[in-house]
């Protein structure tokens, strides 16, 4: 294992060179085209659509309202995250959502291929590839890429650059990365802090002190003063319906268990050897933060939270790699990882999408013809499969359980699926059902088209 090792400052082949690159190119496509299906099979979901309202209003030059979030709602006022902003150039060179799937997956091969140039640079081609072949096959990236669209995602490269920076040493440019991080989410904030604490602990006080004392000025900010001055109730919407408490972190490591496998995953993924790297430090902040949090869905290995890291991650497990001499050592955890990463790819998301696209579609044409007796350029509210296909050239607006309660806009058009259990608030809850009888019998609207369970209302 160690004979392919350049070591720190000799310049790798060719292979070195270009390996992380192809390596990451192949893992974009394939993530890319598999987001793409899982589209075309109606699983895209509400935050696709919300991403793509944004798209679709900046690349028209228009400020990033979203109508899925309510009337005259800025996005800012939702979550703080400019980077979202950069979503109108996918949108401007296709006008569709996938452009931004796409996008999506080209960022995050872009961070696993920062992350596997380092690699190569420290520990050789061989064992450098390798470890860019796990981080693309990684349960963090697999499940963010197969699940909408997220600004975390589009911070990935930013995160990939400053824990490669860290790992050469470059302090100051890593601080400028981090500093940025806040750009990404509101949130990002608690990762530009476990960062100050890495950083501390390399023995870099000033720089440390300076990014918790911004990680804090960016978190008020974010969450006391802009969100609020943006958001039509003059609130963060999200205060309350979360909570913070070492309470939650006995529920979600111990009663539960789901955070104990998601740490443990993780780590292991990167190899235990990553744990002797100051970086471990900028990984434990958010997943703490995630730990001791009331909402269970950050607990678990699903959806997009643990995609930024696994990226942290596996610069420690370069870092703590290239600091062990022990080949016995660089063996066991580098089998570790294999190990892991076998096991994420065969139980994964990325199985199941494959084993999705080879089994055919029994409802996609009657989702295509329902969506077809919505005119161009109408208004129509739909629920949350189907609110992503209507969205490049129609005005579309969110259908949740609560929506007859929470919203007073009726629309001339409203789209369903009979068999949908998703929802705000929906909680595997048929309700579907529900909403049709009450929009037919005291929202004054009619059935104009039914087929295998899709419902097409008009006022």
């Amino acid at each position: 294992m160690a004979g392919g090792q350049q070591g720190e400052g000799t310049a790798p082949g060719r292979a070195g060179r270009l390996g992380p690159w192809l390596v990451a190119a192949v893992a974009g496509a394939l993530y890319a085209v598999l987001s793409c299906l899982r589209h075309e099979r109606y699983l895209s979901g509400m935050d696709l659509a919300i991403f793509g309202q944004v798209a679709r209003r900046v690349a028209s030059g228009e400020a990033p309202y979203s109508e899925m979030k309510g009337a005259d709602y800025l996005i800012f006022g939702d979550h703080l995250h400019p980077v979202v902003l950069l979503l109108g150039v996918p949108w401007r060179l296709w006008g569709d959502p996938r452009s931004l799937l796409v996008a999506q997956a080209v960022c995050v091969a872009i961070a696993v291929a920062i992350v596997g140039r380092l690699a190569v640079e420290r520990l050789g081609t061989r064992l450098g590839l390798l470890l860019t072949v796990l981080l693309a096959l990684s349960v963090g990236v697999q499940a963010a890429v197969v699940f909408d669209v997220h600004e975390v995602a589009l911070g990935a490269p930013l995160v990939a650059l400053a824990g490669a920076d860290f790992v050469r040493r470059r302090w100051n440019r890593t601080a400028i990365w981090v500093a940025l991080f806040p750009l990404v989410k509101e949130d990002m904030a608690v990762l530009v802090l476990g960062f100050a604490l890495a950083l501390l602990v390399a023995g870099r006080r000033r720089l440390a002190a300076a990014l918790a004392v911004w990680a804090g000025v960016a978190l008020v900010l974010a969450l006391r003063v802009i969100i609020p001055a943006l958001n039509p109730r003059g609130i963060y919407p999200y205060s309350g319906t979360t909570s913070v408490a070492p309470q939650h972190v006995w529920d979600s490591l111990v009663a539960d268990g789901r955070g104990s496998i998601t740490v443990l995953v993780l780590v292991a993924s990167a190899g235990l050897l990553s744990l002797r790297s100051p970086l471990v430090l900028a990984a434990a902040a958010p997943l703490g933060l995630r730990m001791a949090s009331s909402n269970d869905s950050y607990w678990g290995l699903d959806y997009h939270y643990s995609l930024l890291p696994a990226v942290v991650l596996a610069c420690a497990a370069v870092d703590g790699l290239a600091r062990t001499r022990s080949q016995a050592l660089l063996r066991a955890t580098v089998g570790l990882s294999v190990a892991v990463a076998v096991w994420a790819v065969w139980t994964g998301p990325l199985v199941d999408e494959v084993e999705r696209q080879l089994t055919p579609c029994a409802r996609c044409a009657d989702a295509r013809a329902a969506l077809d007796q919505v005119p161009v350029g109408a208004e129509v509210a739909a629920d949350d499969h189907l609110a992503p296909h209507l969205l490049a050239d129609r005005t579309v607006l969110h259908v949740h359980p609560n929506y007859t309660d929470e919203e007073t806009r009726r629309p001339e058009w409203m789209l369903l699926d009979r068999r949908t259990d998703t929802g705000r608030n929906a909680h595997g809850r048929a309700w579907s059902e529900e909403l049709v009888e009450h929009s037919i019998e005291q929202d004054g609207y009619e059935l104009v088209w039914e087929r295998a369970g899709y419902v097409v209302l008009r006022r």
